[in-house]
């Protein structure tokens, strides 16, 4: 009985704190449901700060085909069979070898069924600006862990977990770079959750992972913008047993084209001898019968005229059809010859009788041929007709509003090259480096790009390439310098400048006027004080091409106060913004926008003692990485900070704008679409309400509105005010405001989104589950009384 007694007793002293624990925790979600109660007074006459609507700025950036295959009206994706596998995995003697520039690049080998093991191998990077990738455990493209050696610009080491829509980085990060030209030693062990990593006999990784691990797969290797070298891979189990030794069989494929399948009894093959555009072109051989190319997912409708064209040379018994089938058969197709050995553009038209949200687009070759295509292109005609967008993404983007955007990248401006992107289509080279699903064909250009901001009412920013050396091989040959002079001079020159000229040649005479220009993105890789040196070299030679402009330089991602003060001490006479960076965890939309809130102030001290107390913030880049009502929470606090903060902040700029739904990664965007239809975010439906109750004037609100985060505004003539509310609470909150004293409301009305549970979200399928609904305020005794619905955003008009 003793014993029994004792046993007892240690289960009570183990399970007591658990059981009072829950208690307590269940006593507090009871009392954290309970109505919130919240009354203020907002007094008119007293304004806090003026808010610059440039803080509804937006950010649009190529990548994920926001905008070939997107935004813009190109409906052939790797128009110029640029994206394709030719010759980036081979064997050489004793080596495994990448020699390709692109991102995520993948060799994968072994059996999914492996679960503990040893992986063990050396790498050496031989060109490019990050490391090499070491992946593991690996049962899909989504389900996986690898070990980024050199990421982030080669600035660390960190593991990556592979899960769902997406990659997160877990366990510790290791501050080293990997150099070119050095063999490393590197061994993996897996052993159930728990995973090592060693290089060069070093341990730079012991961890647990304790979310959903993924416990079998198969291994491999890869790398991001970089090339490489692979030896000695080696596969054991724990006790020693052999799994792999030596190097993967490297299959040679004679077609494999990024988004083109191939049919019928011919073969075809990327070819890089004299392509017509950029660096490949495509080869078909036929001897009967027939063979083709097709491209799924393409939306047609009913009449509608699809204008294309395509580059050939060589030869064809019986010439080619190009054609739009169904699963049915051909809704439209029309013939082309082939012209002989020097290459020539043929056009075609098609027409369909009947609409198809999920169409295909056929090239095909009759009887016996030798024929090699490049730049195969098409778009509808009314979307031509209306500047080359395409017609319901465009609506998405003006319906929001936005007062400037900002333009390339991000990422993408680090190795743009803008003069690949002017002129006549067919002379447009594809972007020099593959970036998030997506290999650019600069169909989109300068010119472009200004007419879309023009269609839209945004001013332009245009971020520049200073020619990092992460970013671009060529960083010490090139004269990036220059080529951000001839930018600005074709923007901003006369008719009969020397890049006016170019400009008015491709049929735009008069000046753009670009204001805005930003000096690199996200240079952190560079390391401080040679960014520094960069915008004491760009920023007075920028100025003297155009003293007109305004300048932004990068400032911190995250809370780096120290990048931020350096930048500020050294450079703030020099630009006009500091260009900032925050991205956040969505389970953190409540504390989240006052803790960035607090960063900013911060950096405002800092503006304050500089040499430049007018220099203002610019958050380029901001978001919540989720497309839940978790953003649209988010989305509304930190709009209210950024309006809090208008006497030191001044331009926003939340990312992604747009993505394709096939994108595989970065689930945060705006605008979300495929082939035939978009939806629009959480973050995208609260920033719309928010900029439609923007008014430039914070006022005076008095009283505790916490746990709400309220900000109150008043429009230029006085007569409006507007009160926008984002309740992060898991209880509803009955709310009222009293006026000051001489102002008494004539009207009040409420816009609200409330759609009930964080993890509420909108589809393709169902467009509208978070959207704007009429709520109802009461006015009493000149108070006025309105109910907050948990975990909602609200916008309040006053007609005074």
């Amino acid at each position: 009985m003793a014993g029994d007694r004792r046993i007892i007793r240690s289960r009570i002293e183990v399970y007591f704190p658990i059981l009072m624990a829950l208690f307590f925790t269940r006593m507090a979600a009871a009392q954290d449901n309970s109505p919130l109660a919240v009354s203020f007074t907002i007094d008119p006459d007293r304004v806090l700060n003026r808010i610059d609507e440039k803080v509804y700025g937006h950010f649009f950036e190529h990548i994920y085909h926001s905008a070939n295959g997107g935004l813009w009206g190109e409906l052939v994706w790797n128009r110029s069979f640029e994206e394709n596998n030719a010759g980036l995995w081979k064997v050489e003697g004793e080596d495994l070898v990448q020699a390709g520039m692109g991102t995520d690049q993948r060799y994968l080998f072994g059996d999914p069924a492996w679960t503990d093991y040893e992986f063990t191998l050396e790498a050496m990077k031989t060109g490019g600006s990050e490391g090499f990738l070491i992946l593991f455990r690996e049962t899909s493209p989504r389900a996986h862990y690898w070990y980024n050696l050199g990421g982030w610009g080669n600035e660390r080491h960190q593991l990556e977990k592979g899960q769902g829509q997406g990659r997160r980085t877990v366990g510790p990060a290791v501050q080293e770079k990997i150099d070119t030209g050095k063999w490393y030693r590197i061994k993996v062990r897996c052993e159930g959750n728990r995973f090592q990593i060693w290089l060069d006999d070093k341990q730079v990784l012991d961890y647990t992972d304790t979310r959903s691990p993924h416990l079998q797969g198969r291994v491999g290797v890869g790398t991001w913008a970089t090339q490489a070298k692979f030896r000695h891979l080696k596969v054991a189990s724990l006790d020693g047993t052999v799994l792999f030794q030596g190097l993967p069989t490297v299959l040679k494929q004679s077609f494999d084209v990024k988004h083109w399948n191939l049919f019928g009894t011919g073969t075809a093959e990327i070819v890089q001898d004299h392509p017509f555009n950029s660096n490949y072109s495509l080869r078909i051989k036929n001897d009967s019968e027939s063979t083709g190319l097709s491209q799924p997912h393409f939306h047609l409708q009913a009449g509608e005229l699809y204008a294309g064209s395509l580059w050939i040379r060589g030869t064809a018994s019986d010439g080619l059809t190009v054609r739009l089938a169904n699963s049915n058969g051909s809704l439209s197709e029309d013939t082309l010859s082939v012209p002989g050995r020097e290459w020539e553009e043929r056009t075609f038209t098609l027409q369909p009788a009947l609409s198809e949200s999920d169409a295909s687009l056929h090239i095909i070759v009759n009887g016996k041929a030798d024929i090699v295509i490049d730049q195969v292109s098409m778009m509808p005609q009314s979307w031509k007709a209306e500047g080359g967008f395409r017609p319901d993404l465009l609506r998405a983007v003006a319906r929001i509003e936005p007062p400037i955007i900002r333009w390339p990248g991000g990422c993408f401006a680090s190795p743009y090259r803008w003069k690949d992107g002017i002129g006549p289509q067919q002379a447009r080279r594809v972007t020099r480096r593959e970036l998030w699903d997506d290999l650019d064909i600069n169909s989109l250009g300068t010119d472009e790009f200004i007419t879309l901001c023009r269609k839209v009412g945004a001013e332009p920013l245009i971020v520049i390439n200073i020619g990092t050396p992460q970013w671009n091989l060529d960083a010490d040959s090139y004269d990036f310098l220059q080529d951000a002079l001839d930018w600005i001079e074709y923007c901003n020159g006369p008719a009969d400048s020397k890049w006016g000229k170019i400009r008015a040649a491709n049929g735009h005479p008069e000046p753009y006027n670009v204001a805005y220009w930003e000096i690199d993105n996200e240079t952190w890789g560079m390391g401080v004080e040679n960014y520094i040196a960069a915008v004491k070299k760009f920023a007075p030679a920028m100025r003297q091409t155009d003293p007109s402009i305004k300048l932004a330089a990068c400032g911190s991602g995250g809370f780096d106060l120290r990048w931020n003060q350096r930048i500020i001490d050294n450079c703030a006479e020099l630009i006009d913004y500091i260009s900032i960076h925050h991205y956040e965890n969505p389970d953190r939309f409540a504390e989240g926008p006052y803790n960035y809130e607090r960063f900013i102030r911060q950096i405002g001290e800092l503006i304050a003692a500089s040499k430049n107390p007018k220099l203002k913030i610019y958050c380029s880049e901001w978001n919540a990485q989720s497309t839940d009502w978790r953003t649209g929470l988010y989305a509304g606090g930190v709009l209210n900070a950024f309006e809090r903060c208008g006497d030191v902040f001044e331009i926003g700029g939340p990312a992604l704008f747009l993505r394709h739904v096939s994108a595989s990664a970065w689930d945060n965007a705006f605008i979300n679409f495929d082939q035939s239809s978009w939806f629009p975010a959480p973050n995208y439906v609260v920033m719309q309400l928010w900029r439609r109750h923007y008014a430039p004037h914070r006022i005076l609100i008095e009283g505790d509105t916490e746990p709400l985060n309220i900000v109150a505004t008043k429009s230029q003539d006085g007569r409006t005010l507007y009160v926008k509310c984002v309740n992060p609470k898991s209880s509803h909150a009955e709310v009222s405001i009293r006026l000051s004293d001489k102002h008494h409301p004539a009207f009040a009305g409420m816009e609200l989104v409330a759609p009930g549970s964080l993890e509420a979200r909108n589809t393709l399928q169902r467009p509208g589950a978070v959207c704007v609904e009429p709520a109802t305020v009461r006015i009493k005794d000149g108070i006025l009384q309105f109910t907050l619905p948990a975990l909602s955003a609200g916008a309040l008009t006053i007609r005074l």
